[in-house]
Parts: structure tokens; sequence; C-alpha cells
């Protein structure tokens, strides 16, 4: 074992040298950097990210909605079920992730598309919404917060696509809004659920609130744990900061509704959380390593 030393390749170089060895060209190192040159440079870097946002990523978010809209106007008239809207929902959700950021998905052999299903992820960002719609191969709707259906485009293609907005200020609306969702489900079309009801304010996960699984045990549909990665970091929640960064879907294995009755929720909604945080750990180890 070489000894801990000038010279053993332990010690910075700089330390190992002897005077007549000594590089008088300017340091590239970044501890000899000053912390007022490092702040000034992220300054700039994000200033030059708020412009690139402003400028660039949302003018063109912009055009693609306008450019596709016909398309989405005329599907809804020619097909009645709602799958050539939601095709068209997947076009721009694809061009949007094509600009903002890749997009990965892993776990799709999991799914079994031919069955309606209650797709449960957690819930980060308003990017969360077109990568799911990029990422899932089959037609499905979203039962989302109403405020999501407030958020500039993303809003409007939801409503597009025949989602169902729930407002959890109100029980008769929520109550509603259930009732809709479970004979979404009956009538065999998958549904996407954020259990946790709204956007964490600094990208932390909230507890799972109960009312998507009652959907899930009611209409018999077997639940699916989804974890999101990235899309906090792409657009944080009240920001029109849209940065490049890498999404990722993950899907795991479900869960059987027919194990679980009405007086089950809380523990069921607890398996779901636990299956998706520890997705989201995994994953988020795995892409840091």
């Amino acid at each position: 074992m070489r000894p801990y030393g000038a010279g053993s390749g332990l010690l910075p170089t700089r330390w190992s040298r002897t005077p007549s060895a000594i590089d008088h060209r300017p340091s590239t190192n970044t501890e000899d950097r000053s912390p007022t040159t490092d702040n000034r440079e992220r300054s700039v870097r994000n200033r030059l990210s708020w412009a690139r946002a402003l400028l660039i990523f949302w003018p063109v978010i912009f055009l693609v909605t306008v450019a596709l809209e016909p398309i989405s106007l005329l599907a809804g008239v020619l097909e009645r079920s709602g799958r050539a809207r939601h095709a068209v929902v997947r076009m721009w959700s694809a061009m949007v992730l094509a600009l903002v950021a890749p997009a990965t998905v892993s776990g799709l052999e999991r799914i079994d598309a031919s069955k309606p299903r209650l797709y449960v992820a957690n819930h980060l960002s308003a990017m969360d919404i077109p990568l799911l719609y990029r990422c899932l191969p089959f037609p499905f709707r979203i039962m989302a917060h109403r405020l999501v259906f407030r958020v500039p485009l993303i809003g409007w293609w939801l409503r597009r696509s025949g989602s169902l907005e729930i407002a959890p200020e109100s029980v008769a609306l929520s109550r509603r809004a259930l009732r809709e969702a479970v004979k979404t489900l009956q009538r065999g079309m998958s549904l996407v659920v954020f259990p946790e009801g709204e956007r964490a304010p600094k990208g932390e996960m909230l507890p799972f609130r109960r009312g998507a699984f009652y959907v899930a045990v009611k209409a018999q549909a077997d639940i699916v744990p989804m974890a999101i990665l990235g899309t906090y970091e792409a657009l944080p929640l009240g920001s029109a900061h849209i940065k490049r960064t890498p999404l990722r879907l993950v899907v795991g294995d479900p869960i059987a509704a027919a194990e679980y009755t009405l007086k089950d929720l809380g523990a069921l909604a607890e398996r779901a959380q636990s299956a998706v945080r520890e997705m989201y750990e995994r994953a988020g180890v795995a892409g840091s390593s």
C-alpha cells in the first residue's frame, strides 16, 4: 500500500511539488475561485435560462398548441370515443417534451392495457401531465385538482382530452367527480390520479388521500403505482421558469383492488404510497450514481 503523503497520489499534486517544478500558469482549480465569481456566473446562467424559457420555450409551446387545436377539434367531431383526441394530446406532449427535456419510462411490461386500471402517481409539477401522456401508450383520462386546469396551455389540453376536474374545497363537487371517475373505469377507460390532491411547494411527497382508492375499490379496478422524477426541477410550482432536465416515469406492480373493501382505504393508500416512494427513491439513487 502506497504511503499517504507527497507523491503517493493521495494528496493534491500542488502539495507534492518541489520549488523548481512549480507551475506559474493561472489555476483552473475550482477551489481557487472566489465565491463572488461563482455567484456571478450562477446569476448569469440563471438569467440566460429565464430568457430561454420566456423567449423560446413558452412561445414555441403556444405555437404548437395553436397549430394542433384545429386537429383536436376535428378529431372530436369525427371520433366520439375520445381516442383520436387523446392521440392529438399525446402528439402535443411529445413535442413539448422534445423541446423541454428528454423523457424515459421503465416498467411498461407491467401494464395490461386490455383492462381498465387506476394509475396513481406522485405529483410534482404541471409538467407531470405531458410526461404521462407522452409515456403511457394507451388511452386514459386524468383526474386532477382544479388548479392544474388553470395552468396555461396544459389546462386547455386537459379539458380537450375529457379529463376530470376535482375541487377538494367543495364536498359536493368532489363527490360528483368521484362518481364520474367510477363510471369512467366501469366503461372500460383507465384513469390516472394524483392521490396527494395537489402539488407540494417544495417537491416533497404529501400523504395520499383516500378518495382515489375509493374509486378503485368501488369500480374493482386494480391500482398501478407510478413514480415521477425530474418534473419539479423542470417546472416548480408557481414558476414559469422551464428548465431542461431529464424526466423519468417508473411503473410498478399492480395492486389487486379485490383484496380490499371500503373499510380498508387507509391501508390501501399507505400501500400504494409506499410503493411509489420506494420506486422514487430507488430510481433517484440509480440516477445519481
